[in-house]
């Protein structure tokens, strides 16, 4: 008689490899459960990191508000100087506070000798900003139309010395002469078309660039 060997009642387990799936899922959901863990740990180091670098530099924030309360402040006041003026502009911009001067306003034609009734207004506008601490940047600006006179060489030395002269009426009203820069542009720095005599017209201006600081 033969032995028989086993059982004839059983069968190969063919879902065995359900087992080795089950392993291979969890091994991956602990690895994205580690990724995410430790992606919460480097958030906490960052907000951590962030909180001491705004301590740290909170002696530089705190300024930039207060910069940007005088900007408000200044261009209130100075609106209010030159409100009735012809010939002057104010407005706001990444430079600071911008005081725009037509030329054709301002100057005598040709020259860098400044209009009285136009002195009268660029001391006002001295006295406001001299209230108020930051650095003045006096810009001279020209169409570009070749001179006629034999007086300036160039649009560039036109540009400097009417620069230079609101500077000097600045001098006069006190402002500190070590708040002040003057730049001449000459042709350079167009706001608009010199195709037209309006862009040209538009072209011919000194700007008086205050950028305010908070002194404590």
């Amino acid at each position: 008689m033969k032995k028989r060997f086993g059982n004839d009642d059983e069968h190969e387990n063919n879902d065995r490899w359900l087992v080795s799936y089950s392993d291979f899922l969890t091994l991956i959901f602990t690895f994205f459960a580690a990724l995410y863990a430790l992606s919460i740990v480097d958030k906490e180091k960052i907000s951590s990191f962030s909180a001491s670098l705004r301590q740290a530099f909170h002696v530089i924030e705190s300024p930039i508000t207060e910069v940007d309360d005088l900007k408000k402040r200044v261009m209130t006041s100075l609106t209010g100087v030159v409100s009735n003026v012809e010939g002057i502009n104010v407005k706001s911009d990444t430079r600071g506070v911008v005081i725009t001067l037509s030329n054709d306003t301002a100057f005598i034609s040709g020259s860098a000798d400044i209009n009285d009734s136009m002195r009268e207004s660029i001391k006002k506008l001295a006295d406001t900003l001299n209230k108020t601490p930051g650095r003045i940047v006096i810009e001279g600006h020209t169409d570009n139309m070749a001179l006629s006179g034999a007086r300036y060489k160039s649009n560039w030395e036109l540009a400097s010395a009417r620069a230079a002269g609101v500077l000097h009426v600045f001098i006069q009203q006190g402002v500190d002469p070590n708040r002040m820069i003057i730049a001449g542009y000459g042709e350079y720095r167009p706001l608009a078309s010199n195709e037209t005599p309006e862009g040209r017209a538009g072209n011919r201006r000194v700007e008086i660039v205050f950028a305010p600081v908070s002194i404590k």
